[in-house]
Parts: C-alpha cells; structure tokens; sequence
C-alpha cells in the first residue's frame, strides 16, 4: 500500500503534486492538514500537536473532520509519530512532502527518521521541488533515475561504507568512504537505471537545479 505525507509547504511545487495524486490516500501532519482541505482533499488520517496553526485554521478543520490532537509535550516529532503509525497500519510506500523547508533541526531530524528502524521495512521518500531523499539499505540495488532529476548523491551515515557504483557519469569500485566525505555529492546516471551495492546504510539524494 502507498500513501502521501504533507507536513507543511504553500509552494507551488505542492499544489501541483495534489493536482497530480489528488486520487490517492493522503495523511496531513499538523498544518499540512490545513493545506489538504484547501486543496479539496480529505486525509485519510492526521496527525500532530496543531501548534502551528491559528485559530482560524482549528475552526476551519473542525468544519469538515474531527481532529485528535497529541500533547505539545512529547518525546517523538509529529512526523516521527506519523510515520510509525503509518508503516504499523501496513503501508509500504510513503511520500513526504513539505519535511525540509523552514527550520534546519526540523529538516536534518526528518531526514534522519529514514534511518530509523522501526521503519526499515517501509519505502520513505522525502520530496521536495529540487530533491528526493530516500535511504539506501546494505545490498545491491537497481536505482531508477527519477523523473526530472540531474544529479545523484550518497552520504554514508556510518564512520566507514564501502560503496560501489555502475552506471554512472562516475563509477565506483568498492570506495572506502569515511564519514563526512564529499566524495560521492553530483553524481549523475548515464542511463535511466544505475546499480548500487554497499555495505551499510547510506543516504541517496536524486536533484535538479
């Protein structure tokens, strides 16, 4: 199963993805609520404290679906809890949208529940207009170059990753990364599809200009 996630982005950019996938299961998190009911759609779920959102906006939801607010208080983000719940009710695929604008800890925490393991049986990307965030697992992988991207990028989240690359304007043949490297940033394909192995976890980041 397959959902979408918006957290929070007014762009442009998330007013043409609805339009695109306004057929599909949403979730709204916090004020991304707000913007799915704007945009004519009724999430399938919601999640969040809501302390980013005005009065105004609390009345506007509660016209048309009952919320259940969590404790501001609390030892998980609302994305955090979101996702959990979402890969417990069994899905599989998860779009996010709207987790990397505004305030860097919010952005880098976001990114960094790809790695989390209750979540590592679930497909997670993170959208946004230039990017696609998603984590890599140890293996060999088939990597499909997505649709109006340039460049691709791998950053080990591990003190040393051997990372070996087929397809690429820069291949690689088991590089010992370490840490902090900036080795393996604007990368591109050289076809659609590109072969990937490595031993650990490692972030992959598919962008454009």
């Amino acid at each position: 199963m397959h959902i979408n996630v918006i957290v929070r982005d007014a762009s442009s950019h998330i007013q043409e993805v609805f339009r695109e996938r306004q057929d599909e299961p949403w979730a709204g998190v916090d004020h991304g609520v707000v913007l799915l009911l704007k945009a004519g759609i009724v999430p399938a779920y919601n999640y969040g404290d809501f302390d980013s959102i005005t009065e105004e906006e609390r009345k506007f939801i509660k016209e048309h679906i009952d919320i259940d607010p969590v404790p501001s208080e609390k030892d998980d983000t609302d994305l955090a809890l979101c996702l959990a719940d979402l890969a417990a009710k069994g899905y599989e695929s998860i779009n996010v949208y709207g987790a990397t604008g505004g305030r860097m800890d919010h952005a880098l925490g976001n990114i960094q529940l790809l790695m989390h393991e209750e979540l590592r049986g679930t497909e997670i990307k993170i959208i946004d207009r230039q990017n696609v965030i998603s984590l890599i697992q140890e293996g060999k992988h088939e990597v499909r170059r997505q649709e109006g991207m340039k460049y691709i990028s791998f950053l080990p989240f591990n003190e040393k990753t051997t990372l070996s690359l087929d397809g690429f304007l820069y291949d690689l043949d088991e590089q010992l990364l370490e840490f902090g490297t900036t080795l393996t940033i604007s990368n591109e394909f050289t076809k659609n599809i590109g072969n990937v192995y490595t031993d650990k976890d490692i972030l992959m980041i598919q962008s454009k200009d």
